[in-house]
């Protein structure tokens, strides 16, 4: 085996450690969290759970920023062990989502377990996309993600399809903007956001359409944002198929 081979194999062997190590946090973390949820719902333990989330959300924001203050640091001096499946900013990562089970549990204990059985299966699945696809599908998954996501709060009705809808936009006019705004700077961010190679007319076409499905669900509510919400889900499956098939 060539020396070329052989590190592309290196690579490609900690790129699926790597998302085996996400899994298995994902597991952990399911099940600890259903676990603090079991302690929220009775009256004799809600205030002990109350306190232990609130314990473990302040415990895991101050881990994960003080993670990614290493992790940037040692990116910047040069000493960051990306050869390892465990590192500063895989570290961060994990912490970043504990905060953030923890906040969805703070926010409404009633359905946030409820919201953590899809919030983490996505984080995870992401995770992989980020690794295995190319950028521009990545970005589009993630910002789908949160559409899909505001679409069907809007069908509820639930009282957070606002900030949804406003996270949503905004995700939605990012990748719009690096495609349309030119710089050096701007040049080289875009290329992390959207990758080297991007259709402009797709890239500001499909978030578009995007903007004006969420603005109907918004308006209309109801049924038609359930119907939106299954459209912007299928026509993610449709694109990870052709970039599942384009990859290979």
């Amino acid at each position: 085996m060539s020396e070329k081979n052989k590190k592309k194999r290196q690579e490609q062997d900690l790129v699926t450690k790597r998302i085996l190590a996400i899994f298995l946090v994902t597991v952990v973390l399911l099940w600890g969290m259903s676990s603090l949820y079991d302690m929220m719902t009775y009256g004799s333990t809600f205030m002990q759970g109350q306190l232990v989330n609130n314990s473990v959300m302040a415990v895991s924001g101050l881990a994960a920023v003080i993670s990614l203050v290493m992790y940037f640091t040692a990116k910047k001096r040069g000493t960051l062990r990306t050869d390892r499946v465990i590192n500063s900013g895989f570290v961060a990562l994990c912490l970043l989502v504990v905060c953030a089970c923890s906040f969805i549990l703070a926010m409404d204990y009633y359905n946030g377990m409820h919201i953590l059985y899809i919030f983490l299966p996505v984080i995870a699945v992401l995770f992989l996309v980020y690794h295995v696809y190319e950028r521009q599908f990545f970005t589009f998954c993630v910002v789908e993600a949160m559409a899909i996501a505001a679409a069907y709060c809007c069908y509820v009705n639930a009282w957070e399809k606002t900030p949804a809808l406003v996270l949503s936009f905004l995700l939605c006019l990012v990748p719009m903007a690096l495609s349309v705004l030119s710089g050096e700077k701007l040049r080289a961010l875009s290329e992390k956001v959207l990758g080297k190679q991007y259709d402009k007319r797709y890239t500001l076409l499909v978030y578009g359409v995007t903007i004006l499905a969420l603005a109907a669900a918004a308006l209309l509510r109801g049924k038609v944002a359930l119907i939106l919400c299954l459209a912007l889900g299928a026509y993610m499956l449709a694109s990870a198929v052709y970039y599942t098939v384009k990859a290979m």
